[in-house]
């Protein structure tokens, strides 16, 4: 039984892999399909806009919103070094100085990289900035390294700035990516044997790494540890309003570390048990939640590859939130579902936008998003009594 009578699909935009609210009136996306990338194919990749939400708030329904208010648009990339792929995955936004990261996936074209960019605005100078809405990115540079082209090829996933040249970063790959088109089996068919045998036999060899680097020369000066380790193929990550927990996703799991601003360790590891499959996290400032897109029937997907679309298959959206004692104080964060819907298949995210969720699904490659509206947030905690019980189930 899904939730998603009022939802509207907007085919504007291809396949979104990861989105990041830029304020509460605009959001940016990636556009670039994961899967099914050959060697040497022209196949460039994107970061667009979606706007209006600050306005849309006053729309009678979705509908009339997606029609009236939202608009999507493709952002102009101004200086960026000639000869290198652009393959958009995760991405970050440091709102103190309107920075963005975004993990590419360069390849032969560049090797794996991190892209630091300005966001530029129409409305630079007005003090009202939760209504700008960019309208550009300036390339400021590359944080790579032979570490990150030889051992990570293809395999970071999403990134979270904590400060300025430090953050936190997902390998969700056990062996890099290196596309040779001589192999019997392609690289997607070995990356699912390589997940099906670590859900089989539990056997956990992802992380997430802590980077330091010196933006004057950022190359020479990228310093990587292992952060956290012991996950499946981790995935997304996010923070809390003041950066003290770290959020992390992994299959049917969430864990929250506490973090320490000093040291950067993670440590306290509290895993939350979800019923779905959790791809990437994000923070929303207004509710003080963490949202993220969800795979509810893995078995479908495996079965009815890409471009396939299906009725049968239900992906959704998950929040993450803490809930309280009866004084207030903070008591724990739980999980639950708060979106379910076969309207976009494989879907790779979902962050909510005042009165909007937007989903996409970039990571399998079904194009345009969903936009719903916010529904009531009745559900059970961990998506209800069965769906915990077949969580847990799932674990043993």
């Amino acid at each position: 039984m899904h939730d998603d009578e009022g939802c509207v699909k907007i085919m504007s935009i291809g396949a979104s892999e990861d989105q990041t609210k830029f304020n509460n009136n605009s959001v940016l996306m990636t556009q670039w399909r994961v899967v099914g990338y050959k060697p040497g194919e022209d196949r460039p990749g994107a970061i667009y806009v979606a706007s209006g939400f600050q306005k849309g708030q006053n729309a009678k329904s979705t509908k009339e919103f997606v029609a009236n208010d939202l608009k999507i648009e493709e952002l102009p990339i101004v200086n960026y070094p000639e000869g290198v792929d652009f393959h958009p995955h995760g991405m970050n936004i440091l709102k103190e100085d309107r920075t963005l990261y975004v993990i590419n996936h360069a390849y032969e074209n560049g090797g794996e990289r991190i892209d630091v960019f300005g966001i530029a605005t129409a409305d630079d100078d007005d003090d009202d900035l939760d209504n700008d809405i960019p309208n550009r990115l300036d390339y400021k540079y590359s944080i790579t390294s032979d570490w990150m082209k030889k051992d990570m090829n293809g395999s970071l996933n999403s990134l979270v700035v904590v400060e300025k040249n430090k953050f936190y970063v997902t390998q969700f790959l056990v062996e890099p990516d290196h596309r040779d088109e001589n192999e019997l089996l392609s690289f997607e068919t070995k990356q699912m044997l390589a997940f099906l045998k670590a859900m089989i036999f539990g056997s956990r060899n992802t992380y997430v790494w802590y980077c330091e680097y010196n933006d004057a020369s950022p190359s020479s000066t990228l310093d990587c540890r292992k952060a956290a380790d012991q996950f499946i193929a981790v995935n997304g990550i996010t923070h809390n309003i003041d950066y003290s927990k770290i959020f992390v996703s992994d299959s049917k799991e969430i864990t929250v570390f506490d973090r320490d601003a000093s040291t950067n360790v993670l440590s306290g590891r509290d895993t939350i048990h979800f019923s779905n499959f959790v791809d990437n996290l994000k923070f929303d400032d207004l509710s003080g939640n963490i949202y993220g897109g969800t795979l509810n029937n893995l078995r479908y997907m495996l079965q009815n590859k890409y471009p396939e679309e299906s009725e049968d298959s239900t992906t959704g959206v998950v929040e993450i939130f803490n809930q309280k004692n009866e004084d207030g104080s903070s008591s724990m964060w739980k999980a639950r579902e708060v979106l379910s819907t076969s309207k976009l298949n494989g879907v790779s995210n979902g962050l909510r936008m005042n009165n909007y969720y937007v989903i996409g699904a970039g990571g399998l490659g079904y194009k345009g998003l969903l936009v719903c509206p916010v529904v009531d947030q009745t559900a059970s905690i961990n998506g209800g009594d069965d769906n915990l019980a077949a969580a847990q189930k799932s674990e043993l």
